[in-house]
């Protein structure tokens, strides 16, 4: 099925698709695999747009400034406990945001040559930033059970993040030949 313009994201949760692309988040019911409805959408200006979701919210990443046009560097972070009627919550200033991921109440967000922030999201109204994982620009990081794996310029990072004090590297596989 035709699901929109430029998609970058397909994250799937309880049934449905969250759908990020440069121009909003579209969400679907795939109770029916062979016949998805289309739920919502939450849109937004031009930018890339990365997203995850735990239910109760979206988390949605802008990136300005690239071949998806706009010029917003942010994190949205979106209401979709009604699906059909998403409702924006909060916006939070970033310098170049790629990927994210969500642990329970903490979101990991790819932040240009920041690395990746770690972030206590159990208020959307008031995230925090508690850590940080150190990585070469990195773009993408997938997060669970303690461990993320981030994808940086120079490489693959293999985290564990059970004492976000001090994060560990376990793990890097360099990509420089």
């Amino acid at each position: 099925f035709y699901a929109g313009f430029d998609l970058e994201t397909i994250y799937p949760f309880a049934n449905k698709l969250f759908l990020g692309s440069s121009t909003g988040m579209f969400m679907y019911d795939v109770s029916d695999p062979v016949s998805p409805v289309q739920l919502g959408t939450f849109s937004h200006g031009r930018a890339c747009d990365p997203v995850v979701t735990n239910g109760n919210y979206a988390y949605v990443t802008l990136r300005g400034g690239s071949s998806c046009g706009g010029a917003s560097n942010e994190l949205n972070i979106v209401d979709v406990k009604d699906l059909m009627h998403p409702v924006l919550v909060k916006t939070y200033p970033l310098t170049g945001p790629t990927g994210l991921s969500k642990d329970g109440n903490l979101l990991f967000v790819c932040d240009d040559k920041s690395g990746v922030r770690v972030y206590n999201a159990s208020n959307p109204d008031a995230l925090k930033q508690i850590a940080a994982i150190d990585s070469k620009e990195a773009y993408d990081v997938i997060a669970g059970d303690k461990n993320a794996l981030v994808v940086g310029k120079n490489g693959l990072y293999q985290c564990d993040y059970s004492n976000l004090d001090k994060i560990r590297l376990l793990s890097f596989y360099s990509l420089k030949r």
